[in-house]
């Protein structure tokens, strides 16, 4: 039992942490049990945290006693404004910003984040305890496989990849960047890890990165898998490889107006530019000349652009040439843009679901419901290891 205090000796509270004190973000989130108070009463728990940025990130969240005088955020359904449902990560996830709507949740350097937990009654606080929660620690074991981490310069890929490597893989990550299409560079840093590694190599990438990824991986022998989240089998960057530009769809942003005057909602100008079949065709990528099996993993309400529709594409491309077995496209439903260890870090605050644009100034919407993507961002992850564990 982890110190209660505040409490009279009839009531009792225990954060229970599943791994100890300090935990991965990809672990699972503390539980909080009590007992002894009085049934059918609302128990009211408050979450804050301070992120990378200073600011402060809260969420407060009801909870009715049973008629055995006990709770549980693990099983007890949370009535309020915060959260909705039975889940113990429910006080994590909801978590918004006191200053206000349009903050991006920023991840601390070292990868440290401290939680304080407050067990609210009337005015008072009875209890109050904290854990922390960090996205790197000594791997759980030394893996012969490599990871390559083709990814879009955001911050989070950076401790995507110590997800990772916690878990014990060798990871070489490989930022692509919208001022940057020249791939020959990554292309020669996949090769030299296909020639270096002692054992399984396979390719990781979300979001306009998995454009890049899947150009390049028709291109080298010897690919374990290819694992693409929120991704796209069509080119809509002008990327450059030995010294030619490919082909790829034009979209039309001249009619791209945000909502509210502050919002952009990019999915319908992707939807609009391959509906012309001519332009789309343009930007195919050759998926069918993917050796190794192709996982692919996205959401129904994408707004960024319609990735489940995309990634179908790819999956239907490669079941047309033969490839069916070797090819697996998983849509969540209700689930938008960030999946994936890069966009999607398991553990991680989802009710802001919009993100900074920085080429516009604007904040570009995700899409997906707050409960369904912590689930799906955690549902991700699991794959994702048994892919790569085979």
């Amino acid at each position: 039992m982890v110190g209660h205090r505040k409490m009279t000796d009839a009531k009792r509270v225990e954060l229970q942490h599943p791994s100890g004190a300090e935990q991965l973000w990809c672990e699972e989130p503390p539980v909080l049990e009590g007992a002894g108070f009085l049934p059918v009463t609302e128990i009211r728990l408050r979450t804050t945290c301070t992120d990378g940025a200073g600011r402060e990130w809260f969420s407060e969240n009801g909870y009715l006693v049973s008629a055995q005088t006990t709770f549980s955020t693990a099983q007890t359904a949370a009535v309020g404004d915060g959260y909705y449902g039975i889940a113990p990560e429910g006080p994590i996830y909801s978590l918004e910003c006191r200053s206000g709507k349009g903050h991006d949740f920023v991840l601390p350097e070292d990868g440290r984040l401290r939680f304080t937990f407050e067990l609210l009654e009337g005015s008072g606080t009875p209890w109050s305890e904290e854990c922390v929660r960090e996205t790197m620690r000594e791997p759980v074991e030394n893996r012969p496989a490599t990871v390559v981490l083709i990814h879009n310069g955001t911050p989070g890929a950076v401790h995507g990849a110590n997800l990772l490597r916690s878990q014990g893989y060798h990871v070489v990550v490989q930022p692509v960047l919208p001022e940057d299409t020249e791939l020959d560079p990554i292309l020669k840093a996949l090769e030299g890890a296909l020639e270096e590694s002692t054992g399984e190599v396979h390719l990781v990438a979300s979001g306009r990165a998995s454009e890049a990824a899947l150009e390049l991986a028709q291109r080298v022998a010897g690919l374990k898998s290819v694992v693409i989240f929120s991704g796209s089998g069509l080119r809509f960057s002008p990327w450059r490889l030995g010294g030619e530009t490919l082909p790829h769809v034009v979209c039309d942003h001249s009619s791209l107006q945000p909502r509210g005057g502050s919002i952009l909602v990019t999915r319908r100008i992707y939807a609009e530019a391959v509906a012309d079949r001519e332009n789309r065709d343009k930007g195919r990528i050759e998926v069918e000349k993917i050796e190794c099996p192709l996982y692919l993993f996205s959401g129904s309400e994408d707004q960024v652009w319609p990735s489940s529709a995309f990634s179908e594409l790819v999956a239907q491309r490669r079941k047309a040439h033969g490839l069916e077995e070797s090819t697996e496209h998983e849509t969540f439903p209700g689930v938008g843009y960030d999946l994936g260890v890069e966009l999607g870090l398991p553990g991680l605050p989802t009710t802001e679901r919009t993100l900074s644009h920085n080429s516009t100034g604007f904040r570009v919407a995700l899409g997906g419901k707050m409960g369904r993507q912590s689930r799906a961002r955690r549902e991700c992850w699991e794959k994702l290891l048994q892919v790569l564990q085979g």
